[in-house]
């Protein structure tokens, strides 16, 4: 792809993309289009199953946080097999707003049994909050977008929330490596689209003149990947789940009424 760019602009041919100064910008300019592709058309190929991340802290046992590779998630569930069971049992657990939350946690005070309390800290500052440690996780909350409470635990079984009990649904951040053999993942309809908005902005960028053939075969391109982006279309999309809260990407407009009416 950078050997193409550069060709259109008539410039110096390559062998690496860091044979020169040039090739190196539009390696770097490639990345960069990559990454405004995958957060414009919110590629499926970026959608996938992934775990949270455990405290690993018996004095934070309801405490997780989300993979740094996370751009947003669309559920969690979490594996309430005992381990007197044989099979996996993943139940959703819901989103609950932190003030609702907040105020479940406060009615656990009057309780003798079954519950504790642990500290987490926010902006710099520390906060206690209580939780059940007889039951699996219900609810989940949030108050940064990347580190995560939930409501329980369950002691006879583990000391915290375990990583390898999670399963996540949510887009993944892709990874892109300035390197010669590294393909981006995406369908092969996608990579002219790639190519051609690369070529616009390094034409602009880097020789500072329009590339209007490209320009509009960018325009093009966008339409058509937006309808043909699914290569499995008969299967449910993860996008069509209702709720879908994680990082960066905020709260979904698709709320469930019962939780529209509690907010």
């Amino acid at each position: 792809m950078v050997q193409e760019i550069l060709s259109a602009m008539e410039s110096d041919e390559v062998n690496d993309i860091a044979d020169t100064a040039e090739s190196t910008a539009v390696s770097l300019l490639l990345r960069s289009v990559y990454y405004d592709l995958a957060i414009d058309l919110g590629l499926p190929e970026h959608e996938g199953l992934f775990e949270l991340n455990a405290s690993g802290d018996a004095a934070k046992p309801t405490l997780m946080t989300v993979p740094v590779n996370v751009s947003k998630i669309y559920e969690i569930k979490y594996n309430n097999k005992l381990s007197t069971e044989t099979y996996a049992n993943y139940l959703i657990v819901d989103f609950k707003r932190f003030n609702d939350f907040l105020e479940t946690a406060n009615g656990l005070r009057g309780s003798t049994s079954g519950v504790g309390q642990m500290t987490f800290t926010n902006n710099a500052e520390s906060f206690e909050i209580m939780y059940q440690n007889d039951k699996m996780p219900q609810f989940y909350t949030t108050v940064d977008d990347y580190t995560l409470i939930f409501d329980s635990y369950k002691s006879t079984e583990d000391t915290t929330l375990q990583k390898s009990k999670t399963m996540c649904s949510g887009v993944i951040y892709p990874v892109y490596t300035l390197s010669n053999g590294f393909v981006p993942d995406l369908d092969p309809s996608q990579f002219s689209l790639l190519k051609n908005r690369a070529k616009v902005r390094a034409f602009a960028e880097l020789k500072q003149v329009e590339n209007r053939e490209a320009a509009s075969e960018t325009r093009r391109q966008h339409i058509l990947v937006q309808k043909r982006k699914r290569t499995v279309p008969d299967i449910p999309p993860v996008l069509n789940l209702q709720t879908r809260y994680g990082r960066r990407g905020g709260i979904s407009d698709r709320i469930p009424k019962s939780q529209k009416q509690s907010w």
